[in-house]
């Protein structure tokens, strides 16, 4: 039986831990071990019932992973929130992920803090998730910083710094397919 700790459940379902402890005195969710307080783990099948997400099977082993620590996994999971639209629970595991100093995560992180994405938007701060990222791999993030670097840049607002920013990546991101397409 798979479970997971009640953080997990409540970015899952967008419900409170306090929602949650209710539902758990209540006994529409069971307590996995019978443990209780911050370590307490509930069955992922009673929590997915609860979510309006909608998730694919092999979400399940992704969510798993992220409750255990997996950078890459709260990675994954923070951008599953955000296509929802769930930007502070996004925001969250990006911030867990980027504590264990993931490429992507980082680059993510940066890029929600200079759209304001989940929070102020801060243009400085942004960069250095960014540069972070780039220091440790990430391939489109040197693109941005280049972007962000440029004397000649017109002032943005965090909308069109996004805007302008999307726009780099779906290049730099066509360019590799057509360099990795390309006869050698």
């Amino acid at each position: 039986m798979d479970a997971i700790r009640l953080d997990t459940a409540a970015a899952l379902t967008g419900l409170s831990k306090r929602t949650l402890w209710r539902r758990l005195a209540g006994g529409a969710l069971c307590a996995v071990d019978g443990a209780a307080g911050e370590a307490t783990r509930v069955r992922l099948d009673e929590v997915l019932a609860l979510s309006p997400l909608r998730l694919e099977a092999e979400a399940r082993g992704m969510i798993l992973d992220a409750d255990r620590g997996a950078a890459p996994a709260q990675c994954e999971l923070a951008l599953l929130l955000l296509e929802h639209g769930w930007v502070t629970a996004a925001v969250a595991w990006l911030e867990k992920a980027a504590r264990q100093l993931d490429a992507e995560a980082l680059y993510w992180l940066g890029r929600c803090t200079l759209a304001g994405t989940g929070m102020v938007a801060d243009e400085t701060a942004g960069m250095e998730w960014l540069r972070q990222a780039a220091r440790r791999g990430h391939v489109i993030a040197p693109q941005l910083m280049r972007h962000l670097q440029d004397p000649a840049r017109p002032a943005q607002s965090p909308a069109e710094l996004a805007a302008a920013l999307d726009a780099i990546e779906r290049t730099v991101v066509l360019q590799a397919l057509r360099d990795t397409a390309a006869p050698a």
